[in-house]
């Protein structure tokens, strides 16, 4: 066991203070008719997002401030849009009717429109994943329904996974097989044509995050704190190991190596050989994470519920920098030109260096703040207001 004196070594790096960093550079803000609560999404420069109302129009694209169009769903989006390939997909409700909608992400015209009308069955209860060209949504039965989203055709589902009323996580694509994992403690591995279970396999404990993917290998953890292995094609299990917490955020992969962030109990970051399971290194936090680490070059960075961003050496695990946020990140860190954004408490979303963790701006705003999205050029988050702002470099 390699990883007493490096998690040992978290106590003698200085953390930084968040002092007080310059303000955000805001390129400009769009007002819109309602709150927006859900993360926007990017495609080619262009911002995609819906807003908390259920009559007129609810779903925008905008782009360099301007809004391009408007689109009415005709009932409530309880969840972010989703974008792939040329269109724009939302799920919403009217009544007892359950809905699932695709628009073309350049006019704003209805391409297709699928309805469900067998209550409480809600596609709009659930975030949809768009993986290997396929759009995934989950149901209230837990239900995984897969469409092939092109064309006009009035109807594209193309199969449907009936679950046994047990939450499904994210699933992955990887070559013909869909792979997810799901409260009733199964791993499961589908025919990406048709939905017909290739093979499945029984673990202790529940699972809440999505697969990782390397070299046609399936690598995913459940809430007893065990990561799991398989061939994705067949389900060999390759290797398991375990941890000492649950594991609630997707494995990142590294070349050869997986890192893994374990939860209550444990609070330890993990690297572990992808082939084989071994560990290679274990450190530990001042409190434990509820996202999937990120990588930047040789760095891991984590960000941890007591308010620390830390960044390790993904080779050895010792701790190169520490930094205080003084609040508690809520959401995902993203790398955005060699930088961590990330959004902390309810009201703010601050941009890091990387490689030192030291702050170089900070958005500040009375209104509740969506986590941060990335493009090519630009940052972007909405706000409770009814704004969507863009941020520079």
């Amino acid at each position: 066991m390699r990883y007493g004196i490096e998690s040992a070594l978290l106590f003698f790096v200085p953390a930084m203070a968040l002092a007080a960093p310059p303000s955000a550079p805001v390129l400009w803000s769009v007002s819109l008719p309602g709150p927006v609560y859900s993360i926007p999404q990017v495609l080619d420069g262009t911002v995609y997002l819906d807003t908390a109302q259920a009559v007129g129009p609810n779903v925008f694209a905008v782009k360099n401030g301007r809004i391009l169009w408007r689109f009415a769903a005709g009932g409530a989006i309880p969840r972010a849009v989703t974008v792939g390939g040329e269109q724009i997909f939302v799920a919403s409700d009217v009544g007892r009717t359950h809905f699932m909608r695709a628009i073309d992400t350049r006019t704003g015209a209805l391409v297709w429109d699928y309805a469900r009308r067998e209550p409480p069955q809600c596609m709009c209860s659930h975030i949809s994943h768009y993986a290997g060209n396929l759009l995934f949504a989950q149901t209230d039965g837990h239900s995984l329904y897969a469409f092939h989203p092109v064309g006009s055709m009035p109807d594209h589902r193309i199969w449907r996974f009936a679950g046994d009323g047990a939450r499904l996580a994210a699933p992955v694509v990887d070559g013909d097989t869909v792979v997810f994992g799901s409260a009733d403690h199964e791993v499961y591995g589908l025919a990406a044509a048709t939905g017909k279970i290739l093979w499945k396999r029984k673990t202790g404990y529940a699972f809440v995050a999505g697969p990782a993917v390397w070299k046609g290998e399936v690598i995913l953890g459940n809430c007893g704190g065990t990561v799991h292995a398989y061939t994705a094609a067949t389900g060999k299990p390759l290797w398991s190991f375990s941890t000492a917490g649950p594991i609630d955020a997707p494995a990142v992969v590294w070349h050869n190596r997986v890192f893994v962030a374990s939860g209550p109990g444990d609070r330890g970051i993990y690297a572990l050989a992808a082939a084989t399971g071994r560990l290679l290194w274990r450190a530990r936090m001042g409190d434990y994470t509820r996202w999937a680490p990120v990588l930047v070059g040789t760095t891991l960075v984590v960000a941890s519920r007591d308010g620390s961003l830390m960044g390790f050496s993904v080779k050895t695990g010792r701790v190169r920098w520490h930094t205080r946020l003084r609040g508690e990140p809520l959401s995902q860190p993203l790398l955005w030109h060699g930088k961590i954004v990330l959004k902390i408490n309810d009201h703010r979303i601050g941009v890091f260096d990387a490689t030192g963790g030291r702050p170089e701006w900070m958005y500040a705003t009375r209104a509740v703040v969506t986590p941060p999205v990335v493009g090519k050029h630009h940052l972007y988050a909405g706000t409770s207001a009814g704004k969507l702002v863009s941020f520079g470099s």
